[in-house]
């Protein structure tokens, strides 16, 4: 992985994320990564009343550097060169547009909230759903340790062969143990094809490196199937896949990636199929 993005919105949740991602990259070892602070600028409702944007902008832009010293007096070295940049605009919409440069992106799950996101899910979750490259979701008190057991989420799926590609790219910085988890949901007979298809993923090139199982357990939540499943096995990350939709569809569409996004305990990363 190349670029990372790492959002902040200067919340404990985003200050815990950024600590967590310069423990990770040590292990993923990027060429760079862009620290980025995206706002809204608030109104007083007047029609004529325009925001002093400049003058925003200037805040903001000391806020962050602000930030930024602070996280480089606490975790210095970076592990690569880190820049920082401010943007206006809807922070989940310019955070998915972003992310068509980057290889990852890292935040946390939590952070500054208000009616919208309760009605609409946070950032994080949207971002999850939204992005084109993989996103990490960080729980506010998470801390890194060299993954030792990853779940990830199988829905038995032809997709599933190009996730497990994915999986095991990012899985080479840590060899950890993989289990492929399904969550079956009333008649479903999709385990035995879909096995096979994942076995020859993994050995397509030989023996894999690491170890693996896979687990098919019932569920009427995905959601906490897996993190039960996960909790049980002593799991440091759960992968999952989501598939890219319109702003409107994310809105009435409850997937299972975006429930686990909002509930799971452990890190979560979301990576992401075209729709095809």
């Amino acid at each position: 992985m190349k670029r990372i993005l790492i959002p902040t919105d200067f919340s404990d949740a985003s200050r815990n994320a950024f600590q967590y991602a310069m423990a990770l990259c040590k292990e993923l070892r990027p060429e760079a990564i862009l620290l980025t602070h995206v706002f809204l600028p608030e109104t007083t409702g007047e029609a004529d009343f325009i925001p002093p944007i400049a003058e925003i902008m200037k805040s903001r832009e000391e806020m962050l550097q602000s930030f930024y010293e602070e996280m480089e007096e606490a975790h210095a070295p970076f592990p690569c060169p880190v820049t920082t940049e401010v943007k206006v605009g809807f922070p989940a919409d310019e955070l998915a547009r972003a992310s068509e440069d980057f290889d990852l992106i890292i935040m946390g799950k939590t952070g500054q909230s208000n009616l919208l996101d309760r009605i609409f899910g946070s950032v994080s979750s949207s971002v999850s759903q939204r992005a084109y490259c993989p996103v990490l979701l960080v729980p506010a008190d998470a801390s890194f340790a060299p993954y030792k057991h990853i779940v990830y989420a199988s829905y038995y799926q032809p997709s599933d062969r190009d996730m497990v590609e994915q999986l095991m790219a990012f899985n080479a910085n840590f060899n950890a143990h993989l289990h492929f988890v399904h969550v079956k949901e009333g008649n479903d007979d999709s385990m035995e094809k879909g096995q096979v298809r994942i076995f020859e993923e993994l050995f397509e090139e030989g023996e894999p490196a690491f170890s693996f199982d896979m687990a098919e357990i019932e569920n009427e939540s995905v959601a906490e199937g897996l993190s039960q499943y996960a909790k049980d096995n002593k799991a440091d990350l759960v992968v999952m896949a989501t598939r890219h939709r319109g702003f409107w569809q994310n809105i009435v569409h409850r997937s299972q990636t975006k429930r686990m996004a909002l509930t799971t305990d452990l890190p979560l990363i979301v990576l992401h199929l075209e729709d095809g």
